[in-house]
């Protein structure tokens, strides 16, 4: 009987991250449960990661709802209107959190173009870092790549070291200091940027995309815009009131009850 209702579970199909729904504006008393008796409507549920303040334990007003497959998210994002505990929220298909890594051993005789070429076959590549040396007038001997998708910089990462051209490069594992952890941000009437704070940087939680999630309800960055405007692509939650509500509730972090500013980007 136990295999038979194994075999009937729904198996998670698809990528990831091409299942992760982003829902933003939850009511502060807004548990998983609650998230889960509506979003669950659209299809099985692998797992929901409410974000809080690590401090205080308060919601910081968005969560993570992750479905077993792809069909699901689809259906929820077609859906018009959602609503939690009464209280209407927004949604988007959460972006793929990315990898980053440190590249040493850069020889000269190397091209930029045989470098992307190279570090392509991995996967699609977002950003390449190539610091110069102004002194010397030539690149410095290391670099830093940013690939769409975290599992690249996994690949790499286990490898260590990877040849281009007869040359062997060491791969290292990129650290992003956690700006809390730096006294970047300062309390506000709604916790570190409102209803939570930033990570900068080339990632997804830690050194990522989500940079900035709006002034006022402040958190995974990306979604800036929710409540105060910002740049990038879910720069738009503004239904129902909610790009007031985050203004009103802290526009910065440098000062005492205003959250929401950016934290400064880390250097290498």
């Amino acid at each position: 009987m136990a295999e038979a209702a194994n075999l009937n579970e729904v198996q998670p199909i698809g990528d990831e991250d091409d299942r992760k729904l982003f829902v933003g504006g939850l009511p502060q008393d807004a548990t998983q449960e609650d998230i889960s008796a509506h979003f669950a409507t659209f299809g099985e549920i692998d797992n929901i990661n409410l974000k809080t303040d690590p401090a205080s334990g308060r919601s910081r007003g968005f969560a993570f709802v992750l479905y077993k497959t792809v069909q699901s998210l689809s259906d929820a994002i077609d859906a018009k209107e959602h609503t939690v505990k009464n209280k209407e929220v927004a949604v988007k298909k959460a972006q793929a959190k990315q990898g980053k890594v440190y590249v040493g051993k850069l020889q000269p005789e190397l091209t930029d173009a045989e470098i992307k070429e190279h570090f392509e076959q991995f996967g699609n590549i977002a950003n390449i870092e190539q610091p110069f040396d102004k002194t010397k007038n030539e690149r410095k001997n290391f670099c830093f790549i940013t690939f769409e998708k975290e599992d690249a910089a996994k690949q790499l990462l286990k490898l260590g070291t990877t040849t281009v051209n007869g040359h062997d490069l060491d791969i290292k594992r990129v650290t992003v200091k956690d700006p809390l952890m730096m006294g970047g941000l300062a309390r506000g009437r709604g916790g570190y940027g409102g209803f939570g704070y930033g990570y900068f940087g080339a990632g997804y939680g830690y050194g990522d995309p989500y940079t900035g999630y709006g002034g006022g309800w402040g958190g995974y960055g990306g979604y800036a815009g929710y409540g105060a405007g910002g740049a990038d692509v879910y720069s738009g939650y503004n239904k129902n009131g909610f790009g007031n509500r985050g203004g009103q509730r802290g526009r910065g972090t440098n000062t005492r009850g205003r959250g929401g500013a950016q934290a400064p980007r880390n250097t290498y």
